[in-house]
């Protein structure tokens, strides 16, 4: 189901917040009314998002927080919950990569971008269905990406990540129907190359430059497709070029 009231009375929780695809989905919200939750490491980055969420008309708490630790992501939604009442909505959206051939990629880097993609939607989902039920219903949605459609050479660790994050999802969703709380709606956005910072901060061990491969949209993409599944939740939704 979708949201139990509208965006402009709504609150919504937004991991990996700071920039890129997590930055314009709270600028798309906060232009909406909503009030956002803003989640991520970089506290300093998360301000400055919130200081333009305030400006476009929105409500916005930032909260520093670390997907990787299950009791900080916890604090995340107790704080939300404190400051506006109730959790309406929540976006897993932080990921970090490695780039490279498998059998180059050190370990710790591998476990790294498992336990920020994967593990970080974890984290999300056990800290939001217990607000989201409480509200009455909600929405979930989970940023994967189209490679977890498809593989990519030099991206085991995203790809395994992201092929988890939409398996996952579905899991939870079928368990949320049967155990009768099919009022929470879970959602998997697939963007296609998105242009944000994410390449540059990524781990390379490929040898060469990064250059994302086209076609490449621009987060605003990604925004809007995850406002869209907030008022008309779906299973998934492609934001940019679908994989053919």
């Amino acid at each position: 189901m979708p949201l139990t009231r509208s965006l402009d009375e709504s609150t919504v929780v937004i991991t990996g917040a700071s920039s890129g695809i997590g930055a314009a989905t709270a600028y798309a919200l906060a232009r909406r009314g909503a009030a956002v939750v803003l989640a991520a490491r970089s506290e300093p980055a998360l301000r400055q998002v919130a200081r333009r969420c305030r400006e476009l008309g929105g409500r916005a708490l930032v909260v520093p927080t670390d997907v990787t630790e299950l009791e900080s992501v916890r604090r995340l939604a107790d704080q939300a919950a404190a400051e506006f009442g109730r959790i309406d909505a929540w976006v897993n959206n932080a990921a970090v990569s490695a780039v490279g051939l498998f059998d180059e990629i050190p370990v710790a880097e591998f476990r790294r971008v498992l336990e920020v993609n994967l593990l970080g939607a974890v984290h999300g989902i056990k800290a939001a269905l217990p607000y989201l039920g409480a509200a009455g219903g909600g929405v979930l949605v989970n940023n994967a990406s189209v490679l977890a459609e498809v593989a990519m050479p030099y991206q085991s660790a995203y790809n395994a990540t992201k092929h988890g994050i939409r398996g996952l999802a579905d899991t939870v969703r079928q368990e949320l129907r049967v155990t009768g709380r099919g009022h929470i709606s879970v959602c998997t956005v697939l963007p296609a190359t998105i242009d944000t910072p994410f390449f540059r901060h990524t781990g390379n061990h490929s040898g060469r430059e990064l250059v994302p491969p086209p076609p490449i949209y621009p987060p605003e993409v990604v925004a809007e497709t995850i406002v869209r599944l907030l008022r008309r939740p779906r299973r998934e939704a492609y934001a940019g070029a679908r994989p053919g």
